[in-house]
């Protein structure tokens, strides 16, 4: 009420990837996109340049994969894995 808030455009850049529990799929981040908005219709795990793997122990490497981000500026990543312990369908929205 009063204050403004940030409205995004339409991105040309929308992808929905079926997942099944426990495959996981690689998708090429479009060379443009600066920034990818992430929504799924359950958990998911993503890997910045490199397929993901459900975790099953500890993971104290660094470079873990990410339970299910809102949002991640990609900062010159051009491959994102995804996985997902059960069926699910994730949105990947990029924006240049």
């Amino acid at each position: 009420m009063g204050t403004p808030s940030a409205v995004l455009s339409v991105s040309d850049s929308r992808y929905a990837l079926v997942l099944a529990a426990g495959t996981g799929k690689t998708v090429s981040v479009p060379n443009d996109a600066k920034t990818v908005l992430f929504a799924s219709t359950g958990p998911f795990w993503v890997q910045y340049g490199a397929a993901a793997v459900l975790p099953v122990a500890d993971d104290v490497s660094g470079v873990a994969p990410e339970l299910a981000p809102a949002a991640r500026r990609l900062d010159g990543t051009t491959l994102l894995g995804l996985v997902a312990p059960s069926d699910c369908t994730v949105s990947l929205t990029f924006f240049g």
